[in-house]
């Protein structure tokens, strides 16, 4: 059988599926959300026209729509109506929310804040950042500073004492219609006396984190389908970075005068490690590394992912 004769009917049978997940409510589909699917029709075009076996284009298909039906529910969908304001029609896409009988959209605005304890110089921050986008910068005279804005729920802030440290908790609320989330712009300003450790659990994210005003100790990242970026600087002589990822894409950027070791552990990997050299498998260095007074240590482990270091 040609891979062209079954085309067609692949591209039925995904919508006929998307349509029986979502009446199961499996999955949150929307005819609008077809429209974001257009760029599959060009992937199956390219799969038709490779010179390979037709088996091996079965399974690129079949790969394809797995990894669709995966992140289907990360697609924004339109949540249209009609609004009444200053004697007049108009029309909103703010999401509407059914139990609101009065007609106020779910979008709202949170913020949340944790005084600084001068008694407790170090704070581990633990957080889960689900979908959405992140931005880590700037200072405060508290510990910690939150600011949310989207729809997707809000976020409980928790804290307590472990190995004289400060833990910091920050993880979305169970939220019945999380999947239908447009937006969640999340801003995080940090205490630059204190010494922290970051534990960031990042889902389909867009994260960046400037992180060369605070004085860091470790940065654990745990990353799915995310795009990161991250900036240390020189005010603690010694910074470790751990990242494990999916299929995310990861870019750091570290100070010129800061010695540097890379080791990678890696599948399928994009790599642009500017300014170092191959000491052996896996293993990457500054020419400056073995006399540098800061050091970072970078740890990789990582499937299909893009790799990025640069000095600046």
């Amino acid at each position: 059988m040609k891979y062209r004769h079954l085309f067609w009917a692949l591209i039925l049978i995904a919508i006929g599926l998307l349509i029986l997940f979502s009446n199961f409510g499996w999955l949150n589909f929307h005819w609008y959300t077809i429209w974001r699917l257009w760029p599959l029709f060009l992937i199956f075009w390219g799969i038709a026209i490779l010179p390979v076996r037709e088996v091996v284009k079965i399974l690129l298909v079949v790969i394809t729509l797995a990894i669709t039906f995966l992140f289907f529910n990360q697609l924004r969908e339109p949540q249209w109506c009609f609004s009444f304001h200053d004697d007049a029609w108009a029309w909103s896409d703010k999401d509407w929310d059914e139990s609101d009988a009065s007609g106020t959209g779910k979008y709202s605005e949170q913020m949340l804040s944790l005084p600084l304890d001068t008694m407790i110089p170090k704070a581990v921050l633990k957080m889960d950042a689900a979908a959405g986008t992140f931005r880590i910068q700037g200072e405060t005279e508290d510990l910690v500073q939150f600011r949310k804005e989207g729809d997707i729920g809000n976020y409980s802030m928790t804290t307590n004492t472990e190995d004289g440290k400060r833990v910091v908790r920050l993880a979305l609320e169970d939220h019945p219609k999380m999947r239908r989330m447009k937006k969640n712009t999340v801003r995080l300003q940090l205490n630059s006396r204190t010494v922290w450790d970051l534990d960031f659990d990042i889902g389909a994210a867009s994260v960046d984190m400037d992180l060369s005003n605070y004085l860091i100790d470790t940065v654990k990242i745990e990353a799915g389908a995310a795009s990161i970026e991250l900036k240390v600087g020189t005010l603690n002589p010694q910074v470790y970075i751990q990242y494990h990822a999916g299929a995310a894409s990861l870019e750091v950027r570290i100070p010129r005068e800061s010695a540097c070791e890379i080791r990678s552990e890696s599948f399928l990997v994009s790599r642009d490690f500017e300014g170092f050299s191959r000491k052996k498998e896996g293993v990457y260095h500054t020419e400056n590394f073995p006399e540098g007074k800061n050091k970072i240590f970078i740890r990789i482990e990582s499937a299909v992912s893009s790799l990025k270091v640069d000095r600046y």
